[in-house]
């Protein structure tokens, strides 16, 4: 996610200076091409609400509980960097009433645009036990099979329709909203068949070593890196999440995951104010990308840690 928000320019080599270059281009762009955070995001979030639904602690009631408090994250974030930015960029933080609202709601969201993928995740969240009940209760392979040959359809034909908006503001962002949801939609359902498909894995499968899904990790990372192809997001971000979880991984290096997995969703919400919004200059001023890369993490995730303990007593206050 964050190569994806920090390199992801046509003009790279002016923000920064990438020392390593295959076929004359940055390393760092081809990185990009395999970056797809959204994908990754659902097809995780679909697997670990298929857990629940399997152990029968998936409720509605419990998903509206964890969407409020996350949005109550949210909206402390929000208030935190819109009052920042509103000394450092007046007549954007916080502009009008209906930007106020619409970002509020996830809807609009001109302070932050990647938040953008917040409103429909929702939605999809809300959905999730129908959309379970559905996919995971497809018995017959065909019928797997024709589903998403369905939803790639669906996709692809909703995605074009969202590339020609009529270009008016608020049109816009309600007409692109029902391509975020299908577009989640997917991704959500392919988390829902990798959890089928590690519940009943073959046993061919099962005994390939770790070098062999590494080496087959490694080749998909090349491969995607070299092709910017939309419908292949979701299936990319499905191998990979597979091969990963057949390759032994270092206990420190898991711990080391697992803890910025746990501010991984105010980091989100917050790294792009300091790269794109608010000091860009700052951030692109480290030059290489590496170091680049490496301060945005650190600065994000300290920012995160108040931001949690904060949120957390709010929660607790107000008893949600």
């Amino acid at each position: 996610m964050f190569i994806l928000h920090l390199f992801n320019h046509e003009d790279i080599i002016t923000l920064c200076t990438p020392l390593i270059y295959i076929c004359d281009k940055p390393l760092i762009s081809h990185l990009v091409n395999a970056s797809n955070p959204v994908a990754f995001f659902m097809i995780l979030s679909g697997y670990g609400l298929t857990w629940l639904y399997t152990h029968n602690k998936l409720t509605l009631h419990n998903q509206i509980k964890r969407l409020l408090q996350l949005y109550i994250h949210y909206w402390f974030i929000l208030i935190v960097f819109v009052s920042l930015g509103h000394f450092i960029n007046p007549d954007k933080y916080p502009h009008s009433f209906i930007h106020v609202l619409g970002n509020i709601t996830g809807l609009y969201c001109s302070y932050n645009g990647e938040i953008w993928f917040l409103l429909p995740y929702s939605v999809v969240c809300m959905l999730s036990i129908i959309i379970i009940n559905f996919v995971y209760n497809l018995k017959n392979r065909r019928k797997v099979i024709i589903t998403i040959v369905c939803y790639a359809i669906i996709f692809l034909s909703v995605r074009h329709l969202g590339y020609n908006l009529p270009g008016n503001e608020l049109y816009d962002t309600l007409l692109i909203q029902p391509v975020y949801w299908v577009q989640l939609t997917f991704y959500f359902s392919l988390g829902i068949l990798l959890f089928r498909l590690l519940q009943n894995e073959p046993k061919q499968l099962k005994n390939l070593s770790g070098f062999i899904y590494m080496f087959i990790l490694c080749l998909v990372i090349i491969f995607k890196s070299q092709f910017k192809i939309t419908i292949a997001d979701g299936f990319y971000a499905f191998i990979f999440i597979f091969c990963y979880l057949h390759i032994p991984i270092n206990y420190h290096i898991a711990s080391f995951f697992n803890k910025l997995g746990k501010h991984s969703m105010p980091m989100w919400m917050t790294h792009t104010f300091y790269c794109v919004y608010l000091f860009p200059d700052f951030i692109y001023g480290f030059k290489y990308p590496l170091l680049i890369f490496a301060v945005l993490v650190i600065i994000s995730y300290v920012t995160a840690i108040p931001i949690m303990w904060v949120s957390k007593q709010i929660i607790k206050t107000i008893r949600i």
